[in-house]
């Protein structure tokens, strides 16, 4: 049998939405060894939502749907599944139980249009929503089946691992064998990239992709078979040709990479921020467990936050201004000296699109460290919009930071 995934919403084709869910559902699905012959996004159009499911069925293709399970009356996926398969709807005692419960244990009554949820295919089997209120259903037509799940990405995220990819595998034997590996780059292009592993560098089993995660570059190596000696070779060479430019692998981020670092070095770290507003700082505290290391964060926006908050000297800003090496210099000492913390991180810049000069164009930062042995300063010249250099201020502070450890 093939595979199709399906996903459903106006929002998905209007722009309002980007759909990361099909990519999710195909890159969990090969990971367990099954090979996605094709996705397509829907209106909440019942009609075109039932012959699409129905054309799937009839060519013997299992379809995995997401969307339009909620309480609003745009929500008519169930509808129109009980449509393309005729069936009709009702009321389903498991499904209204489990809304229920989801309330309860928020303390909450369910309120009355959410029971529509509940309102589901009358032979459908029913898929338990532990982080929503839209249960989801399998239905089994014409010895194939079809399973729906809720478009919200976490809760079809854990349906999937949970529910749709056992059942799969009770019922197809998976046809892909490939190992993968995924390595992180960060501070050199794809172009760069590419004319450093060229492709007869590695054995004829190993395939090399690569594919742009702003601000990184990820380098994917993939091999066939369940042996993945060869992958740990070729992974050993990426290694080697790009150094620390590999920042991170697998699933984790950079600013994880540089948590685990300050952990198991016994370190702990002060942020002072200017042009990137505290997004330092969340990268870092989005990391489970940075209690352990991040002290404090401080956003001095103003001129009048720098002095006030980290001790920048009125003169010196009169005298070289915010963004500069003096300011990043005394931002970083400051907050370091204030939180006695190891490593003091500060920026200030120009993000853009306004405030630029012809001696401080649009994208000139500052990057300031400082530690007990001195303070390091860099002057960094970016390019792109307003987001994309803030965004590369923070991952190339993050990269210092982490060179340092």
């Amino acid at each position: 049998m093939k595979l199709a995934i399906v996903t459903i919403g106006d929002e998905l084709l209007n722009g309002d939405v980007i759909d990361t869910n099909t990519a999710d559902i195909a890159q969990a699905l090969r990971c367990a060894g099954y090979e996605v012959d094709q996705a397509l996004t829907l209106k909440d159009a019942p009609q075109q939502i039932a012959a699409t499911l129905q054309h799937l069925n009839k060519n013997k293709t299992i379809a995995i749907v997401c969307g339009g399970l909620g309480p609003t009356r745009d929500d008519v996926t169930a509808r129109a599944a009980a449509q393309a398969y005729h069936l009709t709807l009702a009321l389903n005692d498991t499904a209204l139980d489990q809304i229920k419960d989801f309330f309860q244990r928020s303390g909450r009554t369910i309120p009355a249009g959410n029971e529509k949820q509940a309102l589901i295919p009358h032979k459908a089997q029913v898929m338990e929503n532990r982080c929503g209120t839209a249960p989801g259903f399998i239905i089994s037509h014409n010895n194939c089946l079809a399973f729906f799940m809720p478009g919200v990405p976490h809760e079809m995220g854990e349906m999937l691992q949970r529910n749709v990819i056992p059942a799969l595998q009770q019922l197809l034997k998976p046809t892909l064998y490939c190992a993968e590996r995924v390595l992180k780059v960060f501070g050199l292009p794809e172009n760069s990239i590419e004319r450093e592993l060229p492709a007869n560098l590695f054995p004829a089993e190993v395939s090399l992709s690569f594919r742009l995660e702003f601000p990184l570059v990820l380098v994917k190596l993939n091999a066939q078979g369940h042996d993945e000696t060869l992958l740990d070779q070729a992974e050993q060479l990426v290694r080697q040709k790009l150094g620390q430019h590999v920042v991170a692998h697998g699933n984790e981020s950079l600013a994880e990479v540089v948590a685990k670092k300050l952990i198991n070095a016994e370190k702990n770290l002060a942020l002072a921020e200017s042009c990137t507003g505290g997004l330092i700082a969340k990268l870092l505290t989005d990391c489970a467990g940075s209690s352990a290391f991040f002290e404090r964060g401080a956003v001095t926006y103003a001129n009048s936050a720098k002095h006030d908050m980290l001790g920048v000297s009125e003169q010196l800003l009169l005298d070289k201004g915010a963004v500069s090496a003096e300011c990043a210099q005394a931002m970083a000492n400051g907050i370091r000296l204030r939180a006695k913390t190891n490593f003091g991180l500060a920026v200030t810049g120009i993000a853009g699109p306004g405030g630029g000069t012809v001696e401080k164009p649009c994208g000139t930062v500052f990057i300031a460290l400082a530690t007990y042995q001195g303070t390091e300063i860099r002057e960094c010249h970016f390019s792109g919009d307003r987001t994309q250099v803030r965004i590369k201020t923070a991952y190339t502070a993050l990269d210092w930071l982490l060179r340092s450890l």
